[in-house]
């Protein structure tokens, strides 16, 4: 039997004092499942749609599909026609397209443009990555199913979407609990006797996924609700007492991520941490890789990362741990002397509950 050809090798050449080169975000994580529910406080009707850890992107659409239902049902005994949605990241921007097809008056309120948030800061795969979801498996396949079909059918309409295969040393949670959830929607995982890399010796697996590219679907959102008329306010809220002063819609779907842990004193939410080494375009790779963090060749860059800070809250990236990334992901092909990784580096490999040191567990 022949052997399998190698694919094309990634170029690991990094220079982390460039500008951009390194950067950080903190993820959204919520203990026990993300948010997604209505309550009525001082006579405004808040939609709450946060808490969904390092997922964001892969279910945004299929959140906002909910969030729409939840609207739709309570517009049928109320003569509202306008709405707020706080937060310009990849939930906020979702739910207010479709809240828009609802033709509602739709205001989006945000401390920062789309291409500033968290959901910038993202590598991009879609898989249900750091989120948790119990007592709400049936909600959450519906979400997938929804967000899934939607992304995919969006190839080729300037989003940012491909299909892609994903290469692992290791079988991927994140992709596995898809093909639990919700058989058929992707390709089942596929062994490998070998990885084909240069420098990989050892079996693998391979799943058929795609890749969302945050700086292309983050603007073609944004360009695609300005031109339908979506006003965009700057605005930082400093509470729940500020948000029910301030806002005059009496309809506030939170989109608020990690923000959500002050503005509705959520004590489940958990601030996760993870950088990015940003290397440059490489367009002959197009596949993406995982091994105790992960390489994600874009149109701007190979995005590697897979660092996993808990109860960190702060976007101060570390040159030294991007530098480390890069060269434990590069010693992977051979192109770097192994190294032993720190504890920060090892992307939740048992997908086990998180518990934040700073925040009570409740």
């Amino acid at each position: 039997m022949p052997a399998t050809p190698n694919l094309p090798t990634p170029d690991f050449t990094f220079d982390a004092d460039q500008p951009g080169a390194c950067i950080a975000g903190v993820r959204p994580y919520r203990n026990g499942s993300y948010r997604l529910d209505a309550e009525t406080i001082s006579s405004k009707f808040f939609v709450h749609n946060y808490g969904h850890g390092g997922a964001g992107i892969t279910l945004s659409w299929g959140c906002a599909s909910k969030v729409r239902d939840i609207v739709r049902s309570h517009l049928v005994g109320s003569p509202d026609t306008k709405v707020a949605v706080l937060g310009a990241g990849v939930m906020g921007l979702t739910a207010a397209t479709l809240l828009a097809d609802l033709g509602l008056t739709v205001t989006i309120y945000s401390d920062r443009p789309p291409l500033q948030t968290t959901s910038s800061k993202a590598g991009g795969q879609w898989a249900v990555s750091v989120v948790e979801f119990a007592g709400k498996r049936q909600e959450l396949t519906d979400i997938i199913k929804f967000a899934y079909t939607t992304f995919k059918a969006s190839i080729g309409q300037g989003f940012g979407v491909s299909e892609r295969p994903n290469y692992s040393a290791t079988p991927s949670h994140n992709l596995d609990v898809v093909i639990q959830l919700a058989p058929g929607l992707i390709k089942p995982r596929q062994s490998l006797p070998r990885e084909p890399f240069e420098g990989h010796t050892k079996p693998g697996f391979v799943y058929q996924t795609l890749l969302i590219e945050p700086p292309i679907f983050l603007a073609k959102l944004e360009a695609d609700l300005r031109a339908r008329g979506i006003t965009f306010v700057n605005k930082r809220f400093v509470d729940k007492s500020d948000i029910i002063a301030s806002v005059p819609e009496t309809i506030v779907v939170n989109c608020t991520g990690l923000g959500s842990m002050m503005l509705m004193s959520d004590p489940k939410m958990v601030p996760i941490k993870g950088q990015l080494a940003m290397l440059p375009p490489q367009p002959a790779l197009q596949y993406l890789y995982g091994q105790d963090g992960y390489l994600f060749p874009r149109a701007d860059h190979v995005v590697i990362g897979g660092t996993f800070e808990v109860g960190v809250n702060n976007e101060t990236p570390d040159k030294s741990v991007c530098q480390d990334l890069v060269r434990h992901i590069a010693s992977q092909f051979g192109k770097a002397a192994a190294k032993p990784l720190p504890d920060i580096h090892i992307h939740n490999p048992d997908h086990a509950p998180i518990v934040n040191p700073q925040i009570p567990e409740v």
